[in-house]
Protein backbone atom coordinates (compact mmCIF):
# COMPACT_ATOMS: atom_id res chain seq x y z
CA UNK A 1 0.00 0.00 0.00
CA UNK A 2 2.59 2.04 0.63
CA UNK A 3 4.40 1.23 -2.73
CA UNK A 4 1.01 2.68 -4.37
CA UNK A 5 0.92 5.40 -2.35
CA UNK A 6 4.35 6.45 -3.35
CA UNK A 7 3.81 5.98 -6.53
CA UNK A 8 0.64 8.22 -6.87
CA UNK A 9 2.71 10.64 -5.41
CA UNK A 10 6.08 10.62 -7.76
CA UNK A 11 3.90 10.43 -10.18
CA UNK A 12 1.69 13.62 -9.24
CA UNK A 13 4.97 15.49 -8.18
CA UNK A 14 6.58 14.79 -11.60
CA UNK A 15 3.22 15.93 -13.67
CA UNK A 16 3.19 19.25 -11.61
CA UNK A 17 6.81 20.04 -12.04
CA UNK A 18 6.95 19.48 -15.85
CA UNK A 19 3.80 21.66 -16.59
CA UNK A 20 4.84 24.23 -14.21
CA UNK A 21 5.42 27.60 -15.60
CA UNK A 22 8.31 28.88 -16.87
CA UNK A 23 9.52 32.03 -18.88
CA UNK A 24 8.86 31.35 -22.47
CA UNK A 25 11.87 33.27 -23.77
CA UNK A 26 14.49 31.00 -21.65
CA UNK A 27 12.94 27.69 -22.08
CA UNK A 28 14.63 24.73 -20.34
CA UNK A 29 16.39 21.66 -21.41
CA UNK A 30 15.65 18.75 -20.93
CA UNK A 31 18.09 18.63 -19.12
CA UNK A 32 17.44 21.06 -16.85
CA UNK A 33 14.20 20.22 -16.24
CA UNK A 34 15.07 16.52 -14.84
CA UNK A 35 17.50 18.49 -12.25
CA UNK A 36 14.86 20.91 -10.86
CA UNK A 37 12.56 18.17 -10.71
CA UNK A 38 14.75 15.71 -8.89
CA UNK A 39 15.95 18.76 -6.59
CA UNK A 40 12.66 19.33 -5.57
CA UNK A 41 11.99 15.42 -4.77
CA UNK A 42 15.28 15.91 -2.63
CA UNK A 43 14.12 18.59 -0.89
CA UNK A 44 10.68 17.12 -0.24
CA UNK A 45 11.43 13.75 0.94
CA UNK A 46 14.89 14.02 2.02
CA UNK A 47 16.85 12.03 -1.02
CA UNK A 48 20.17 10.87 -0.82
CA UNK A 49 22.49 11.58 -3.39
CA UNK A 50 22.21 8.31 -5.07
CA UNK A 51 18.56 8.70 -5.08
CA UNK A 52 18.86 12.01 -6.65
CA UNK A 53 20.95 10.92 -9.28
CA UNK A 54 18.25 7.65 -10.31
CA UNK A 55 15.40 10.14 -9.94
CA UNK A 56 16.98 12.94 -12.36
CA UNK A 57 17.52 9.86 -14.84
CA UNK A 58 14.02 9.05 -14.78
CA UNK A 59 12.64 11.96 -14.95
CA UNK A 60 15.23 12.78 -17.86
CA UNK A 61 13.89 9.78 -19.59
CA UNK A 62 9.94 10.92 -18.98
CA UNK A 63 10.94 14.41 -20.21
CA UNK A 64 12.56 13.36 -23.36
CA UNK A 65 9.65 10.78 -23.77
CA UNK A 66 7.04 13.30 -23.13
CA UNK A 67 8.75 16.10 -25.37
CA UNK A 68 8.98 13.54 -28.47
CA UNK A 69 5.50 12.68 -28.21
CA UNK A 70 4.52 16.50 -28.07
CA UNK A 71 6.96 17.14 -31.12
CA UNK A 72 4.85 14.62 -33.16
CA UNK A 73 1.29 15.24 -32.00
CA UNK A 74 2.35 19.50 -33.42
CA UNK A 75 3.46 17.77 -36.59
CA UNK A 76 0.12 15.73 -37.11
CA UNK A 77 -2.24 18.95 -35.97
CA UNK A 78 0.11 21.26 -38.91
CA UNK A 79 -0.54 18.71 -41.53
CA UNK A 80 -3.83 17.93 -40.35
CA UNK A 81 -4.54 22.15 -40.23
CA UNK A 82 -3.05 22.23 -44.14
CA UNK A 83 -5.22 19.51 -45.30
CA UNK A 84 -8.34 21.00 -43.82
CA UNK A 85 -7.36 24.78 -44.92
CA UNK A 86 -6.96 23.36 -48.33
CA UNK A 87 -10.50 21.56 -48.64
CA UNK A 88 -12.23 25.05 -47.46
CA UNK A 89 -10.23 26.62 -50.01
CA UNK A 90 -11.61 24.33 -52.64
CA UNK A 91 -15.10 24.41 -51.02
CA UNK A 92 -15.09 28.72 -51.17
CA UNK A 93 -13.60 28.04 -55.01
CA UNK A 94 -16.08 25.66 -56.26
CA UNK A 95 -18.89 27.66 -54.69
CA UNK A 96 -17.96 31.22 -56.11
CA UNK A 97 -17.45 29.82 -59.44
CA UNK A 98 -21.36 29.58 -59.26
CA UNK A 99 -21.65 33.09 -57.90
CA UNK A 100 -22.55 36.29 -59.66
CA UNK A 101 -19.98 38.84 -58.98
CA UNK A 102 -22.59 41.11 -56.90
CA UNK A 103 -23.20 37.55 -54.99
CA UNK A 104 -19.65 36.99 -54.50
CA UNK A 105 -18.84 40.50 -52.87
CA UNK A 106 -21.89 39.52 -50.45
CA UNK A 107 -20.59 36.48 -49.68
CA UNK A 108 -16.80 37.97 -48.92
CA UNK A 109 -18.91 40.82 -46.90
CA UNK A 110 -20.27 37.89 -45.16
CA UNK A 111 -16.94 36.00 -44.24
CA UNK A 112 -15.23 39.23 -43.24
CA UNK A 113 -18.31 40.23 -40.91
CA UNK A 114 -17.68 36.18 -39.84
CA UNK A 115 -14.30 36.72 -39.14
CA UNK A 116 -14.73 39.02 -37.21
CA UNK A 117 -17.10 38.35 -35.03
CA UNK A 118 -15.03 35.40 -34.44
CA UNK A 119 -11.85 37.43 -33.59
CA UNK A 120 -14.22 39.26 -30.97
CA UNK A 121 -14.99 35.90 -29.35
CA UNK A 122 -11.64 34.92 -29.10
CA UNK A 123 -10.42 38.04 -27.43
CA UNK A 124 -13.54 37.56 -24.92
CA UNK A 125 -12.20 33.51 -24.63
CA UNK A 126 -8.61 34.79 -23.97
CA UNK A 127 -9.27 36.65 -20.95
CA UNK A 128 -11.33 33.54 -19.37
CA UNK A 129 -10.05 30.21 -17.70
CA UNK A 130 -10.10 27.31 -20.32
CA UNK A 131 -13.12 24.62 -19.15
CA UNK A 132 -12.45 20.63 -20.20
CA UNK A 133 -15.84 20.24 -22.57
CA UNK A 134 -18.41 18.25 -20.67
CA UNK A 135 -19.19 14.54 -22.02
CA UNK A 136 -23.10 14.22 -22.55
CA UNK A 137 -24.43 11.09 -21.57
CA UNK A 138 -26.57 8.95 -23.17
CA UNK A 139 -25.69 10.78 -26.53
CA UNK A 140 -23.50 9.35 -29.13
Amino acid sequence: MKRLLYTVAFVALGFATSYAQRPAKNKATAEERAERAAATMQQKLSLNDEQKSKIKQIELDRIKQHDALREKDEAAMKTKFAARKAEMKAHQDKIDAVLTPEQKTKLAASREEMKGKMKERFKERKGRPQKAPKAEEGKE
